[in-house]
Parts: C-alpha cells; structure tokens; sequence
C-alpha cells in the first residue's frame, strides 16, 4: 500500500501533469474572459471563478508546485533562488484562498452632508424576511443566477414551530434596459405555498411582501444591506476637471470616519490612488453622482493582503536572484554563450561593408486689462481693393496657398490652443491631428497641415467643395452618391438641401454594440467623425485660442464663443482683431505681402501671453512638440530598423550557408547604425515625456514605441554579441513601429486619466511593456530557428548557429516572463492602491495571466521526454507569442474591461492573421522535417 501511494504521489508531482494542469487552467481562464465579454461579469463568475471546480485546480496545481519542489530536492542542491521563487506562488495562494473565502466587496453611495454606516455587497443575496408581533426577523443565503447560469436552491429555515421552504422554480431575463431581471421562486409553510416573482433591485428596498396563512412575509433578491461598526460623512466631493473641458483630471471625497464606539472622529481624503484604510475596511474612490453632490466608495475587506503582498515580495526577490545564482539556468545558458564568443564571432561577422516689419498704419486696442495689442486697420485691406478668390478658381487658391503661404502657417502653428480636452498645445499639433484624421495623409493636395487648416478656415465656402474627407465603403460610397473609384468625397457631398445624408445609417450604428458593427456601420461613424471635424474647421469652433479676459475660468473660447460671452468692449476688439487678421490673410495670398497677416498674428500671440497665466507651456516644450509633428522621429525610424535588421540577416545567413570566414568591419558598421537608431529612438521617447509631461506609454500608441525600444535595447545591450539576434531585435522594432503607425492607433498626446495619475503608471507600465519587447524578440528567433532547420544539412555551421540562436531565445525568455511576471503582479498592487483589490478578473490582468502560464509551459517543457529540444523550443516560441497578440491587441480591441484608456473601437480580424497562421503552421511542419538536433550541454 506505501508503494502505491508512494508511486501515486510521484505520479502527480510530476511536469507531465504540471503542464496538463497548467493548459487546462489557461484554456479556463480564456474562455472565461469570452464569457464575461458576451454574457457579463457575474456569468463569467459563476461558470469559472467562483466555482468550486476552478478552487480546487488551483489547490491541485499548488499541490503538485509542492511536490516537484520536494522531489527535486532543490534544498538540498542549494537551488534557493528557484524555491524562493517557487515557494511565492503557494503564498500567493494562501493569500488568495484566504480573501476568496473570508474577504467581501461592496459599495457604499453617501451625499454630500450625509453619515452612512451601511454598504451594499458585491454578492447577490435573496433575503427572506418575517413578521411576527411587531418584529421583523431576517434571513438570507447567497444565489448564482445570471442569464448564462442558474444554479437551482431549495431552503429550508426554521421558523416558529415548523419550517419554511423556499424553492428554485425559474429565471425571468429583462426585455430591456428598462426592465428588471426577475426570480420566480416557491414559498411553503405548513400546507400554504405561494409562488412570487422578485425583481432584482440591487438593494434598494422594493420588497415583495405577502402572506402565507397567519404570518406576513417579504422577499428581496440583490445586494444585501451590510452594517459598519462605523460611520462615514461626506463633507465635500471635488470635481477637477483639465482645463477648459468636461475631462475630469481627478476627483476626491473629503470624509470624517466616526467611531462612537471608540469616541473617534477622524478627517480623511479619499480619492484615486488614495485609499482610506480604517477598522480592516479599505474605502476607495469609485465614481460620484452625475451632480457632483454625491460619492460613491467600493468597500473592500481582505484579510489575504498580507500573505499575498509576503507571495509578491518573495516572487521579485526570488526572479532577480535567479539571474545571479551561478547554479541557476540563467547563468548556465549565459556561460555557455560566453564559451561560443569565438564561433559567433566567426558566424555572424558580415562581408559587406523673428522681428516683424509693419508697413501699413497701424490701430492700438486696449485690451482688457490695460496693455494695448497693435493690429492692422482692418478697412483699410479689404477684399474689395483686391481681386477675390472664388470658388471658380480653387485651383488657384490652392496654388497660391502652397507657394506663398508655407512660412506664415508655420508660424501660425505656433499659436496656442487649448483642445476639447483641455490641453493646452500649440495649434500645429491640432492641424496635424485634425488634417490626418480627414484625409488619412500626413500632407494633402501639396498642401501642409497648416497650409491646409487656414485654407479651410479661411475659405470654408471654397474648401466645402473639395473632395478631402476619406472613405472606403463602396455601400457608403452609394448612398452618399459619388463613384466607387473615389476615395474621397467633399464636404458638400454629405448633405442634399442642407440634409445629412447619413443622419439615418448614424443612429442605427450608434444603436449597435460596438462588437456587432461591420465594416459598413465603422465606416459611415468614421466618416461622420471626420465630416464633424471638417465643420468645427470651417466655422471656426476648434480655434479655441482666446483665454478668459477675466481669468475666473480656464477655458479657452472660439472667435463665436468669445463673441457670445465676453463684455461688448472686448467683443468689439476681438472682432476687429478677427476681421483684421483674415482680411490680411487674404492679401498675403493675392500679393505675396504677409506684413499685415503676421501683425495680427503677433496681437493673437500678445493676448495669450497677457490672459494665458499659468495655464502656458514653456516656450521650449512647445518647440520641441512642433518637432516631434515636423520630424515624425519614430515613423521615420520604421523603414531604418527593418531594413538594417533584414539586411543583416541575409548577410548572416549567406556565409552561414556557404560555411566561409567573413569580413569584420562592414557588420560592425551595421551594428552601430541600429545602436545610432536605438539612440535616436531614446531620445525621441525623451522628448515626448518631456512635452506630454507623463510618461510615454500611456495608450496604445505610447505602448507600441515602447515595445519597440525595448527591442532594440534588447538586442543592442543584452545580445549585442549575436548579429542574428541583433537583426531580429532591430527588425521586430521597426515591426512595431509599423504597427504602432497603422490607421487605428490614435498617436497624439493626450491627459491621462485618472486611474493613470500615479508613479505606478512608470513602475507596472514600463516593466511589463519592456516584457513584449523580450517576448517579441523571442518569436523573432524561433522564426529563424525554424527557418534554418529547413537549412539543416551536412553544414555544422548551421547547427552552431541554432544551438547559439536556442540559447539567446531562452534567455530572453526567461528575461520576458521574469518582467511580464513581476509587471502583472506589480499591476496587483498598483489595483490595490487604486481600487482597493489586487485581483479582478479583468480581461487585461487575466490575458496577461495566460501569457505567463503559457510562457511558463514553454520553459518547461524540456523536462518532458523528447521535449528538451532545440525545434520544440522554436516551434512553442513563435506559437506563445499569440497569447502576447491576444494580451497586447485582443483585449484592449475585442473584450472589455478596467483596461478599456487604452483601448480603440473593436475591430474585426484582420486577414492578414489567417495567412499569418497558416504561415506559422507551415514553416513548423517544414522545420520538423530535421529536428533531431540536441540541446547545447550547459
């Protein structure tokens, strides 16, 4: 009987089942996140999370983690770093089992003015309660019921001198949004039985009360009411907005916790980051009411932190010495590389080689606030003194724009403006933004950003009819009413007798829910999106370029804005001001004499100055954003990565094919211009934290360069040594940059939101961004394993090279799940000090939760029979990558979740992914062909 068990044992603490477990738990996961996306939270709950089944595949992989590291002896072999590490996760999961079973969620709503001492659980409860001689007696049990999942109950609960049944019958799905869930159940008692219908209420207190013989009952079925040993008043609730927007930059609720029971009245500020910790109770800020009178705080009890946050600690300390640990893998495979300096060297060494002058007279205004602005005397240039342009000659408006009017734009870019959501940035950035969204290019009709904005501005009449506004819809294309060969239309096509067109396809696609829009339905909101940005171009209302005379407000007005709020002297100048500067445009285009124009354009910029405040950048910042606008440094950098990387490739792999010595100099050379684009790359990044004023990698845009420089530092820092990896880096950076560059990730700079106001931001961002770039370069170099076991013959140079090429991958695997790792569970703690808990089952968290488990698969399948292999590690590197995909672009793009600041409209699945798989498919199946190649001897 002790063999068997004996051999039982050993049976399951092995890596077969380790894997097995480890699969089955991904797959679990992932499904689940599809669950919650279609059918909500509480489904995905109560068919995966919250089920006994899902606890004990946790308790069985955590059994099984124990016994490996008990039959691995790693103790007694001095493998500290790896059981440290190790041993986190049973921690972790102590913590987390303990919170599970013993911690709750709820909400607690207070107005301003108002002490609450009840919150409301997160849990669904049906509460059962009695009436007998005036007391009300109470009774509730928990219940999983949700459109996806209903789990039956039949209670029985003691009650006078019998008992009362309470029975399952059905569940009734709302009609709609106005509507209510409801629960039919079967109440007995005695012989009196009656079945009652409960609306979900959420806790409000709407009963459903009747009677079964001689006792009154009522039921209620929602959050149940939960009483604090204390009180919470809400004193004040703090709204701030960015300026001159409706965004809200950061709320706050100051609160005064009263304990009566310790004769304790405490003031505290509660807002996002900020958690209010009192009598085990963590309060955090939520949302508010939509008048801003009101809080609304999630309660989060958990007694798991501590164990948890011990697991946390223990995982980072035990990663980092695991690359130290001179008995570690990470040191071994680094050794090893050391030891093939001398055959790299011989494999991967390449063959080849403004003062303005005023010459008209000139009016002084007196502003506002008693400093005079000098301004052209607007009746004296006039159209009518000068030939005027019309829409019969737009072509030579056009023309006239493009020659004479390049240097005055450019200054005029310089001008501030303050966008809809409250940055202040200069008006080049607008253009740039505005022009791209409409037209898809960088630059139109010959035409720069600004060239561009002034004329429409300036001539919307003329401009209306100028096909600008790009589509792509051949269905769009017929209901608007142009040919199908257009790709783009003008203004003036959308509306017949001053109708929309689109107005009806509009409603309906707003009706739909982003995942069940098509091709038609993104087009025509896309299309609307830039016909409404061409409008506030042609009227005027983007230029929000006159700050507040008053300064009692840090919104910034358009010329009709300004009109209809400010005082009628300051009406009168503006509008001079106005009428001065587009008359004098006017001139500049038909006499080449911008004298008058830049005039003008200097009162605009002196009114700022004066009434701006503190709300103006530094003069240098808006410099150094107009360079990044002109320069485009990180889309120019896409072509000079790729094809550095791809020339040297082909350079390396040529004379591993012919097996020859080869020239040094020419691959050094390439291996300082990619060191010269990471640079570039750098300092790129540098400047636009520096203009955004947060860190780059906010969105997914910021994200997207980011994994790119990671990249590149990847390979020109940790494997500067390995020309085949440096090209897969320098490569899989320009990739990225491509990517990051695509019609669907928005590039501007922007505020950040709430949530994203916080050091964290740099810590947990950057860290597990960087892990992509590892992981990327890792699906890089499988490819290239693969693609030389198709070269695998009688040249042992090739083998070499796929021993040296396994060995880097599997470093920087190791590098990529350590920081992918350490970033989620960093992520945790950043959730903690946000909104109260660690965990959540958010899409985002649990995808990146699956790229570790599947990662984790990989770096351990070599202790399976056949699995330690150099074509097996190849093979699963390039297949894990998917799950970074799915982490990195699936989520924010196809599910929902906390993560959704990063997000854009869901997108259908590009075609180019099937012929990418298929791809990936092939090239495994060609490859396997030669696999029989052993590992390297570490």
């Amino acid at each position: 009987m002790k063999n068997v068990l004996n051999n039982i044992f050993k049976g399951f603490c092995s890596f077969q089942v380790s894997i097995v477990l480890m699969i089955i738990y991904a797959s679990a996961c992932g499904v689940a996140t599809f669950v919650e996306n279609d059918y909500g939270t509480p489904s995905a709950r109560a068919l995966i999370y919250d089920t006994q089944w899902f606890d004990l595949l946790h308790f069985l992989i955590i059994l099984n983690l124990i016994g490996l590291m008990v039959l691995s002896r790693a103790l007694q072999r001095k493998k500290y770093a790896s059981l440290l590490f190790h041993a986190s996760f049973v921690v972790i999961f102590v913590g987390a089992a303990i919170t599970r079973y013993y911690g709750f969620e709820g909400v607690m709503h207070i107005r301003e003015g108002e002490s609450v001492n009840t919150m409301k659980s997160q849990e669904e409860f049906l509460t059962i309660l009695a009436k007998v001689d005036d007391k009300v007696y109470r009774a509730f049990f928990p219940t999983t019921i949700t459109p996806l999942v209903q789990e039956s109950f039949d209670h029985s609960l003691p009650f006078m001198d019998s008992s009362l049944n309470v029975k399952f019958v059905d569940y009734l799905p709302a009609k709609d949004k106005m509507s209510f869930d409801f629960l039919k159940v079967e109440v007995s008692y005695k012989d009196n039985v009656e079945t009652i219908e409960v609306p979900k209420d959420g806790g409000n207190g709407n009963l459903v009360r009747f009677e079964l013989g001689e006792h009154k009952f009522a039921l209620e079925w929602g959050a149940r009411i939960i009483t604090l040993p204390f009180a919470i008043r809400l004193d004040d609730f703090i709204l701030d907005r960015y300026a001159g927007s409706m965004s809200p930059s950061s709320y706050e609720s100051e609160v005064v916790v009263i304990d009566d029971a310790n004769n304790i009245e405490e003031p505290h500020r509660i807002y996002m980051n900020n958690v209010l910790d009192y009598g085990g109770f963590r309060f955090f800020q939520s949302s508010y009411d939509q008048d801003e009178l009101g809080t609304i705080l999630s309660v989060n009890r958990d007694p798991g932190k501590i164990p948890t946050y011990i697991g946390y600690a223990m995982l980072t300390i035990g990663l980092l010495w695991a690359f130290f640990a001179k008995n570690g893998r990470f040191y071994k495979l680094g050794r090893y590389l050391k030891a093939q300096n001398l055959a790299i060297a011989a494999l991967f060494i390449a063959s080849i080689s403004s003062t303005p002058i005023y010459a008209n007279e000139q009016e002084k205004i007196d502003m506002h606030g008693g400093k005079s602005v000098e301004i052209p005397k607007a009746d004296e240039i006039t159209n009518e003194e000068m030939p005027e342009i019309t829409s019969e000659n737009v072509l030579d408006l056009i023309k006239n724009l493009k020659e004479k009017s390049k240097d005055h734009a450019n200054s005029f870019g310089e001008l501030l403006i303050q966008d809809f959501g409250g940055r202040i940035k200069p008006l080049d950035t607008m253009a740039m933004e505005y022009m791209h969204k409409m037209t898809k290019k960088n630059e139109f009709l010959g035409l720069s950003n600004m060239q561009l904005f002034l004329g429409m501005m300036t001539y919307p009449n003329e401009f209306k009819k100028v096909k600008m506004i790009s589509i792509s819809s051949p269905k769009l294309k017929q209901v608007i009413g142009v040919d199908e060969s257009e790709k783009y239309i003008a203004f003036d096509d959308a509306f017949v007798n001053g109708q929309y067109k689109l107005i009806n396809y509009l409603e309906e696609a707003n009706r739909k829910k982003p995942s069940m829009r098509d091709k038609f339905d993104k087009d025509v909101i896309a299309v609307d999106e830039r016909i409404n940005v061409a409008f506030l171009i042609y009227t005027a209302q983007s230029l929000r370029i006159i700050p507040d005379f008053n300064k009692e407000s840090t919104t910034w007005y358009a010329p009709t804005e300004a009109m209809a709020t400010f005082k009628q002297e300051d009406r009168d100048h503006l509008h001079k001001l106005f009428q001065a500067y587009f008359a004098s445009f006017n001139q500049g285009l038909v006499e080449d004499n911008w004298e008058n124009a830049t005039l003008a354009l200097s009162a605009f910029k002196q009114i700022q100055a004066q009434f701006g405040g503190e709300l103006l950048p530094e003069a240098k910042r808006v410099q150094l954003e107009i360079f990044l606008n002109h320069y485009n440094i990180f889309d120019n950098l896409t072509l000079f990565y790729i094809l550095a990387g791809v020339i040297l490739f082909i350079v390396v792999l040529i004379q591993i094919l012919r097996d020859k010595n080869v020239v040094i100099l020419p691959s050094k050379l390439i291996h300082l211009f990619i060191l010269l684009l990471v640079i570039i790359h750098t300092i790129g990044l540098g400047v636009r934290w520096y203009v955004g004023e947060h860190a780059p990698w906010s969105n997914a845009y910021e994200s997207m360069i980011y994994v790119a420089w990671a990249s590149g530092i990847a390979g020109v820092v940790f494997f500067r040594k390995s020309y085949l990896a440096l090209a897969a880096s320098s490569f899989l950076a320009g990739i990225c940059l491509f990517v990051a560059h695509l019609g669907f990730m928005d590039p501007q700079i922007g505020n950040l939101v709430p949530v994203l106001k916080s050091y964290w931001l740099n810590i947990h961002v950057s860290i597990i961004t960087a892990s992509y770039g590892f992981l990327g370069l890792c699906f890089i170099l499988g490819a290239i394993s693969l693609l030389l076991f198709i070269f695998r013959g009688k040249n042992p140079q090739i083998d070499k090279t796929l021993l040296t090429i396994h060995t880097i991958n599997e470093m920087s695997m190791i590098l990529g799940l350590a920081m992918l790792t350490v970033g989620n569970f960093l992520g945790g703690v950043w959730a903690n000090e946000s909104w109260g808990r660690y965990w959540g089952w958010d899409p985002k968290e649990t995808w990146a939760l699956i790229s570790i488990v599947v990662y984790a698969i990989v770096l351990h399948v070599r202790f399976l029979p056949k699995g330690d292999n150099p074509f097996v590690f190849a093979a699963l590197s390039v297949i894990a990558f998917y799950s970074i995909l799915m982490t990195y672009f699936g989520v924010n793009y196809y599910l929902s979740g906390l993560h959704s600041y990063a997000a854009g409209d869901p997108l259908p699945i590009p075609t180019f992914l099937y012929y990418f798989v298929a791809g990936t498919i092939l090239l495994i199946i060609l490859a396997g062909r030669k696999r029989d190649l052993l590992p390297p001897k570490l």
